[in-house]
C-alpha cells in the first residue's frame, strides 16, 4: 500500500508543482515540505486546507482511495479502481473452495469468476467473509 507521504508527493507532482512552490501555497517552507514527503513530520489542518484549495485530493492523500464522481455523460463508461488486496482474497478463497469441491478451473475461468464475485460485492468497504463464502458456494455448485 502506498504511504501517506508517497500519496502527498504524488498529488504535488500531479498538480505539476515542485516542492518550493507547493510549500509556498501551503504556507510552509521547502524544508517542511520535504519533511512531510519523507514521512518525518505530519502536516496540520491549515496545511491540508491550503493544498485542498490548490486542487489536491485530500480524500486520496488521507485514505489512499479515489472518490469517483458519477459521469454526467451516460454514454461514457464509468470505472472504479480495483482493490488488489480484495480481489486477491477472493481468488484465494475461490481456489480453496474449488479445491475442496474437487474442481479445478483454467486461469481464464478463475479470473472471470473472481471478477464476477468482486463486482457482486460492489464497493463495500469491509470484506464480509461469510457473505463471500456464501457466494462462493453458489458459484462452485452452479
Amino acid at each position: 500500500m502506498v504511504s501517506f507521504c508517497e500519496r502527498l508527493r504524488g498529488e504535488r507532482t500531479r498538480l505539476g508543482l515542485n516542492q518550493t512552490d507547493f510549500a509556498a501555497l501551503a504556507g510552509v517552507t521547502k524544508k517542511t515540505q520535504m519533511l512531510y514527503e519523507a514521512g518525518d513530520r505530519v502536516p496540520d489542518a491549515h496545511y491540508m486546507a491550503a493544498i485542498a484549495q490548490a486542487g489536491a485530493d485530500l480524500y486520496f492523500i488521507i485514505t489512499g482511495q479515489k472518490i469517483l464522481v458519477p459521469n454526467v455523460d451516460a454514454a461514457a463508461p464509468t470505472w472504479a479502481p480495483i482493490d488488489g488486496e480484495k480481489l486477491g482474497r477472493i481468488i484465494e478463497m475461490l481456489e480453496a473452495a474449488a479445491k475442496q469441491a474437487g474442481r479445478r478451473w483454467p486461469s481464464k475461468k478463475l479470473a472471470e469468476v473472481a471478477a464476477e464475485i468482486y463486482n457482486a460485492l460492489g464497493h463495500e468497504q469491509q470484506f464480509d467473509q461469510p457473505r463471500v463464502e456464501r457466494i462462493l458456494k453458489l458459484v462452485i455448485n452452479r
